[in-house]
């Protein structure tokens, strides 16, 4: 446990890479979303199921970029500090 509470440069680099993979899923979910409104309007997709799901995929990539934003920015905080 006191492992994990230990703050180094290579858990910062590897949070803020998790952080532009929240982003890049955000990103994708644009297309997906897209894709729901062209599919509603063509009338592929009736219930706009599509939709949905790029708007879930949506929030759920913004909060993984948020958490490990956080996480990244604490640790690279008091790594500063310490050194």
């Amino acid at each position: 446990m006191l492992r994990m509470k230990n703050p180094t440069w290579p858990k910062v680099f590897a949070y803020v890479g998790l952080v532009v993979f929240g982003l890049v899923l955000a990103f994708y979910s644009t297309a997906v979303a897209t894709a729901g409104v062209a599919g509603r309007a063509l009338g592929t997709d009736r219930n706009g199921d599509t939709l949905t799901v790029g708007s879930a995929v949506l929030i759920a990539g913004i909060a993984v970029a948020a958490v490990f934003a956080f996480l990244a920015a604490a640790n690279a905080r008091n790594l500063m500090r310490r050194g």
